[in-house]
């Protein structure tokens, strides 16, 4: 795997058909999110934090799954405030009436925010959604 860090919390991972051998994955494994799937992102966002030198503060965290040609993907795993913020826009396309504009709302309070601001306001969001989905 080759990696290269865009940011202080943003790193691109380029995974050749090779390395899906060696771990035993398919790029379907990954799209699907299959358990197999879902350990190797682990697996390769802890190696992106190791290889990179990038400390993960498990908050804000999106992955940009792109594929390449030579049968190659690229994983761009990232806990920038932006990206997250980017996220929820394309997240706000495909959300209903009553959603989009808390949704709109809450991604403007984002990007007016300063980062250690941003980060609270994003844990307790996540925290609620996943409380709302375990309803």
């Amino acid at each position: 795997m080759e990696y290269a860090k865009k940011s202080d919390l943003k790193v691109e991972c380029i995974v050749s058909e090779d390395d899906f051998d060696f771990f035993g994955v398919t790029p379907d494994d990954i799209l699907e999110r299959t358990p197999a799937g879902i350990n190797f992102l682990k697996k390769a966002k802890d190696l992106c934090a190791i290889t990179q030198k990038v400390t993960w503060t498990n908050t804000a965290y999106t992955l940009r799954i792109t594929l390449l040609s030579d049968k190659r993907m690229s994983l761009e795993f990232s806990e920038c405030i932006s990206d997250y913020a980017a996220s929820l826009k394309n997240s706000m396309e495909l959300a209903d009436e009553a959603t989009r504009q808390p949704l709109k709302e809450f991604i403007e309070a984002l990007e007016t925010s300063d980062e250690q601001t941003a980060r609270q306001l994003v844990a307790r969001f996540e925290k609620n959604t996943r409380n709302e989905i375990i309803k």
